[in-house]
């Protein structure tokens, strides 16, 4: 009976060693995540979208929208935004643009409007 407990206990700390040890990867891979994030959230701010693309239609008139706040847009549909915003704000943003265009569509085809509607600069 004795030499049973021990082999759990061997077990158990051998299964605690390799759990540990996963955590420790996860930890060092969520940090280099985070980083990269970071990294590639700087420069979405610091180049912002080409309108060259954009001017290539001619003479047509655009209307070009910039949401400020999609953060709070987001927490504001939803408590979970901000966790999310913490670990993947691109995410958010990708998706309070494309909640925005679909709430753009319905309002301007409930009014008679056609319009073509794209998304430009969003990775």
């Amino acid at each position: 009976m004795q030499s049973l407990t021990w082999v759990v206990i061997v077990l158990a700390m051998v299964a605690v060693a390799y759990l540990l040890r996963r955590l420790q990867i996860q930890s060092r891979l969520l940090a280099s995540l985070q980083q990269e994030q970071a990294g590639l959230a700087a420069a979405w701010h610091n180049h912002p979208v080409s309108s060259s693309h954009i001017d290539s239609l001619g003479t047509r008139p655009v209307i070009a929208i910039e949401i400020l706040n999609p953060v709070q847009l987001a927490v504001a549909e939803s408590p979970f935004a901000g966790a999310v915003n913490n670990f993947a704000p691109a995410t958010i943003r990708r998706i309070v643009y494309h909640r925005t265009v679909e709430i753009l569509r319905d309002e301007l085809k409930q009014k008679g409007v056609e319009a073509e509607m794209r998304i430009h600069g969003l990775t």
